[in-house]
């Protein structure tokens, strides 16, 4: 069934336009909002998506690989005509959503649940959403999280239109230069609060939970939101919102990681280039280099047994190389990364498609290793 326009729909887009997004580049700060949305509410999907005349258009995906698609088929264009969280847990038992070809065909999305993006004028303009391909719920602090992250997100898009109407309007461009600087920090500023706010809802519901399995999956989803927090702050001490030195990115990265290490890991060992890439491709190599780093953290030395973790970054000429590996236990017989459930391994799968790469594991007695290389694009 296809959405009914919103009551002031002129005034909507009109308040959308003002916003000045539309089809702008991806970024780093709303790739990292929909990077820890999958990665909070366990969820494969993830997508800033915005109502247009027509379409939804994403301003930062995890997991779709489109930048928009049309509105007849949007939830999303639902989701906008609701107050606060829009929840269907089961598509194919909502009478909206039963026949819509997103449902009956692929992707046959099945659980959606999306926050508003709404003006201090009360326009809404889309979601912050999560998706799935199986039914399911969110609890409480997930949906505690996908609110902070729509508020989060609209803090980003008014500190743009603020920073894009003092450039038209009074600041030369040198002052410009300052003036963006000075909004970036802030939007870094609030970014690192709100994660840290999760972080800290993790750390309280893991603590009076009644399981030993939810604690494990609560503290799981802390350390995601850790790992990516570290990224957020690595890339902005570097300087950049364009293009990064990864030899200097990685190290300052691993230093945090280090800080983190249970106490059997000595060291992280880190050999890197001082390759130049863009700042939404090393947000993707931070994050897929937290995420392999923590896991061999976890897993690689047993109590009692100490070892180093060590991080490998190559430019050559068709493209860049990363390896994770360490020198413990090794992976379990028989695991095949292809067809690994694990979450942790969906996320580094998710994190390996994004950067348009490939992946290999290799692992033995004396050596695991996960190495990633790009394709050239």
């Amino acid at each position: 069934m296809k959405a009914e326009l919103h009551s002031a729909e002129a005034y909507r887009l009109e308040a959308l336009r003002r916003y000045d997004i539309l089809d702008t580049p991806r970024e780093a700060d709303f790739d990292e909002v929909v990077e820890v949305a999958s990665a909070v509410c366990g969820t494969p999907i993830s997508v800033i998506n915005l109502i247009d005349q027509g379409r939804q258009w994403f301003k930062a995906e995890v997991g779709l690989g489109v930048r928009e698609t049309p509105i007849d088929s949007s939830i999303c264009a639902h989701a906008i005509l609701q107050p606060d969280l829009f929840i269907i847990p089961d598509t194919t038992l909502d009478h909206r959503f039963c026949d819509n070809p997103l449902v009956t065909g692929d992707p046959r999305l099945r659980f959606y649940a999306g926050a508003l993006l709404q003006t201090a004028e009360g326009f809404p303009l889309g979601t912050v959403c999560v998706l799935d391909y199986k039914p399911r719920e969110l609890d409480e602090t997930q949906k505690a999280f996908l609110r902070l992250m729509a508020n989060q997100v609209m803090k980003l898009l008014e500190l743009r239109r603020i920073a894009a109407a003092e450039h038209s309007a009074r600041l030369r461009a040198e002052e410009m230069v300052s003036e963006k600087e000075t909004l970036m920090r802030e939007a870094d500023h609030r970014l690192m609060n709100s994660l840290q706010l999760v972080q800290s809802i993790l750390a309280v519901q893991s603590r009076s939970a009644s399981s030993e399995e939810t604690k494990a999956q609560l503290d799981m989803a802390s350390n995601r939101v850790l790992a990516i927090a570290t990224v957020h702050k690595q890339l902005h001490l570097s300087g950049s919102t364009e293009e990064i030195d990864m030899g200097d990115f990685l190290r300052r990265l691993c230093e945090s990681l280090k800080h983190t290490a249970p106490a059997q890991i000595d060291a992280i060992d880190l050999t890197a280039d001082a390759a130049m890439l863009r700042s939404d491709m090393a947000s993707g190599l931070g994050l897929l280099v937290a995420e392999l780093v923590t896991n061999s953290f976890k897993y690689a030395y047993p109590l009692g047994q100490h070892g180093n973790v060590a991080v490998t970054f190559k430019q050559g000429p068709d493209g860049w190389r990363l390896e994770v590996s360490d020198r413990g236990r090794g992976l379990p017989a028989g695991f095949d990364v292809d067809r690994s459930k694990g979450f942790g391994m969906q996320v580094v799968k998710s994190f390996v498609r994004r950067l348009n790469a490939t992946m290999t594991v290799s692992s033995g007695p004396e050596r695991t290793a996960f190495e990633i290389v790009s394709h050239r694009e």
